[in-house]
């Protein structure tokens, strides 16, 4: 294995776009194993310069963080073009694994894309032909493109104060990393002269013009004309063209019939609601002249659909205020309904309704006034029979409350008393028993191991050589053995160790040598777990393995 720090990967085969992010600590890594058992890892080709090769996870409790790495090679000739690769490398993937849980949840579906070069973007194309374009690369600059419906900005995506100015607002997202959860990606929701709001996908939501947010609920008003691209099908997101250099539009393109119908369908969208619909007729009879060619067709087609859905929302929301006076006739259901019946697309049957309520918006005006004066009446008599027992009614709520207070304290403090000691002793039988459990699997893989180790151990003494951990595991085929920690290596050399005389050398002395530290170390824990005393020095201890060697090799 390769010792370079990969912490992204991928899932289920070489060109899966499903991310991977290993944990940092050690902990983290046993719950991630544990989890994913059984699936493997790649380092993926949906990564730039990834290989392809298949990986595994490299538990670390050194100075390191836990990370990817390779499988060793055969010939020793691989190499992989992601080490100088961070973490943000696959930002590609885990935007789209996120996008397309949240759209999943909005009952969206939608067809993912990644544009060249490979990790700059991410583009989402739901079914209505809407395309959501996630911007990633902070080298690349910011563009529309005429598909984009939104443009989102990745992790440190800057863009020009101007483009914030003409559009109002600007979507971002960014990552953060958690030990529990995984990646987890938030939305956030730029303003003028407000800084970032940011939300979870939860609160996000996909509107008929634009993503719906806690810091954007609503339609904000259009750009300035010298702002917004003519031929933009759902309006453009961001625009890094300064206005300086703008060309100026030509007569004859102010003229066009297809950008002028989408311009007046535009300003009516959020300022006159009542001419929606006849902006959307104009734009259905161009398109039925069938002389249009693909690229205005299409810019109607998108603006159309837009007006459709516009039109549907209100519609509904229509209907459900009608309903409501219906049940309900107040004065202010009856004044809202009043004004949506007004649009030019509410039917005669809708307007009759809510004419046939006026009256009952009246009687139940008087009705609520007469009951409102019974109301008065009587808690003037109340008032007057409540005086006389008031001071009476004060002193004993008084008592009452300090005593209800006083047992409410005591309780309280009992009860806290009570979790906290049942807390410290459910916790004490659990850290019991995970160390029992620890102990016990550690114990089961000696007993396992202990006959291949001490046989390879007592081979390497009659050949008269030492030999090493990762030797051992290819000749006796336990490749575990590879990944034992220190603990579990004790524990394996105690037991091998455990029918060795006193006056013999131990077997273990052959896997320690002069360049390697942490098999000193080793070498000195199985010693004081057996008794055996050594000198201090390390020259005096490298002078004692080399007699113990020549003793083993003699033997």
């Amino acid at each position: 294995m390769d010792r370079r720090l990969i912490r992204t990967a991928v899932f289920g085969s070489p060109d899966s776009d499903e991310p991977a992010l290993c944990p940092e600590t050690a902990i983290d890594l046993d719950a991630f194993r544990r989890e994913h058992d059984g699936i493997t890892i790649w380092c993926g080709t949906m990564f730039e310069g990834g290989c392809g090769r298949q990986l595994t996870t490299r538990r670390c409790t050194d100075n390191r963080i836990c990370h990817f790495a390779h499988y060793a090679s055969s010939t020793g000739e691989h190499r992989c073009g992601r080490k100088a690769n961070d973490k943000d490398s696959a930002n590609h993937l885990f935007a789209k694994a996120h996008l397309a849980s949240w759209l999943r949840a909005q009952d969206l579906l939608a067809e993912f894309t990644y544009p060249q070069p490979l990790g700059s973007a991410v583009e989402a194309r739901l079914t209505d032909g809407r395309v959501l374009r996630v911007h990633l690369d902070r080298a690349l600059p910011v563009t529309s493109t005429d598909d984009a419906w939104e443009i989102l900005l990745g992790p440190g995506v800057r863009t020009t104060p101007d483009a914030l100015a003409q559009r109002g607002y600007i979507h971002r997202i960014r990552f953060d990393d958690r030990a529990s959860t995984g990646r987890t990606m938030q939305f956030g929701t730029e303003l003028p002269g407000e800084g970032t709001t940011w939300e979870n996908p939860s609160q996000v939501t996909v509107g008929a013009d634009t993503l719906v947010t806690t810091a954007k609920p609503a339609l904000l008003p259009p750009a300035p004309v010298a702002a917004r691209e003519a031929d933009s099908p759902a309006g453009r997101t961001i625009v890094t063209v300064d206005r300086a250099e703008r060309p100026a539009v030509p007569a004859a393109r102010q003229a066009d019939p297809v950008q002028q119908a989408v311009q007046h369908f535009k300003a009516a969208l959020p300022r006159h609601p009542g001419q929606v619909q006849a902006a959307v007729a104009t734009m259905r009879r161009l398109l039925e002249e069938n002389t249009l060619g693909p690229a205005d067709a299409q810019k109607l087609r998108v603006a159309v659909g837009k007006g459709d859905r516009w039109l549907k929302e209100r519609a509904q929301h229509r209907a459900a205020v009608i309903r409501e006076l219906q049940a309900w006739p107040t004065p202010e259901l009856y004044h809202q309904a009043s004004e949506l019946v007004k649009a030019a697309d509410a039917s005669p049957e809708e307007r009759a309704l809510v004419r046939a309520q006026e009256q009952a918006v009246q009687r139940r005006q008087n009705e609520a006034l007469a009951a409102s004066a019974a109301r008065e009446r009587q808690r003037a008599d109340r008032q007057e029979a409540e005086l006389r027992e008031a001071q009476r009614r004060s002193r004993e709520r008084e008592e009452r409350r300090q005593e209800a207070e006083l047992r409410e304290a005591q309780r309280r403090s009992r009860e806290r008393e009570e979790r906290r000691q049942e807390a410290e002793a459910r916790e004490h039988e659990r850290e019991l028993a995970r160390q029992r459990q620890i102990e016990q699997d550690r114990n089961d893989r000696a007993q396992w191991h202990a006959p291949a180790v001490r046989g390879a151990l007592k081979k390497a003494a009659r050949e008269g050589r030492t030999t090493t951990w990762p030797e051992i595991a290819d000749k006796t085929g336990q490749h575990r053995l590879s990944r034992f920690d220190h603990e579990d290596r004790l524990e394996l050399l105690v037991l091998v160790e455990g029918a060795t005389p006193a006056d013999r050398p131990l077997w273990s002395t052959l896997l320690a040598t002069a360049d390697d530290d942490a098999a000193l170390r080793l070498y000195r824990d199985v010693a004081r777990r057996l008794g055996r005393p050594l000198p201090d020095g390390t020259n005096g201890l490298l002078a004692h393995l080399a007699a113990e060697q020549e003793r083993l090799h003699r033997q």
